[in-house]
């Protein structure tokens, strides 16, 4: 009985908290953003789609590709990607891959950064990638091209590398975090890791937290004339906050699954 309203606490503390968004605000997790709920709507686009697809079946694949391809509606392309695993078109796997690895192309039109309705897009495309068995393939191109991409559109990547399932995620971001590229960037990544961290991640956290102390005693703000101003205080603030929500998790699964 006390295992039982112990897990209930523990639930309540870790879902009734709000969670700080990189920036400072509360805002909703951006795995349960757009495309990630149930794609219902009542718009045109997704009266036709489901339309096409209920009277033609495979035969609808064209248009449901060029759906994909063209929206910018995080609902639709979940509803187009929902019926591309349904017919289990692995013939569609070239076209999702090129429409995550647009973020590291240089010559790309549309809208690049955190929080854009193209990045959401991208976030239910790599979802599905991972169902056909494309994620760690994915999530490896797109690492290799991190260094070389702007920082709205590196923005993106902690989110990726994460709906990708990426084996390496932790310790990538955890080398992201060691560029000290931008200040938002970095808490980007201890936003991913508060919400998705697992116990692997912690070490490298609590050494990160460690190398910052020292440097905010210092007064250290930046290490090059030219590099980009870093508040380690808050740096530590939201690491902390990762590695309270990691061992939050640990501790509610060590309760239901006692060893």
């Amino acid at each position: 009985m006390t295992r039982v309203v112990l897990i209930g606490i523990l639930l309540l503390l870790l879902s009734g908290l709000p969670w700080l968004g990189p920036g400072g605000f509360a805002e909703a997790c951006p795995f349960c953003a757009p495309g990630f709920g149930a794609a219902d709507s009542f718009s045109q686009p997704m009266e036709e789609l489901n339309t096409a697809y209920e009277k033609d079946g495979r035969n609808a694949l064209p248009y449901i590709r060029e759906v994909m391809r063209t929206s910018i509606d995080p609902m639709l392309v979940k509803r187009a990607a929902e019926y591309i695993l349904e017919l289990e078109d692995r013939d569609s796997l070239p076209l999702l891959e090129d429409m995550v690895s647009v973020v590291t192309k240089r010559v790309a039109f549309g809208n690049f950064g955190y929080g854009t309705y193209e990045f959401y897009c991208r976030l239910v495309i790599s979802h599905t990638l991972v169902k056909l068995g494309s994620g760690k393939e994915m999530a490896d191109k797109i690492w290799k091209k991190y260094d070389a991409l702007s920082l709205v559109r590196k923005s993106e990547i902690p989110f990726l590398l994460k709906a990708l399932e990426d084996p390496q995620m932790e310790e990538r971001l955890l080398n992201i975090l060691d560029k000290k590229e931008q200040q938002q960037l970095m808490e980007i990544v201890l936003y991913v890791l508060r919400l998705e961290g697992s116990a692997n991640a912690l070490p490298g956290l609590r050494s990160r937290v460690e190398e910052w102390a020292r440097m905010e005693s210092r007064g250290t703000e930046s290490t090059e004339t030219n590099a980009p101003t870093i508040y380690y205080s808050t740096l530590i603030i939201h690491a902390e906050m990762a590695i309270a929500a990691i061992e939050g998790r640990n501790s509610l699964l060590e309760l239901i699954h006692p060893q």
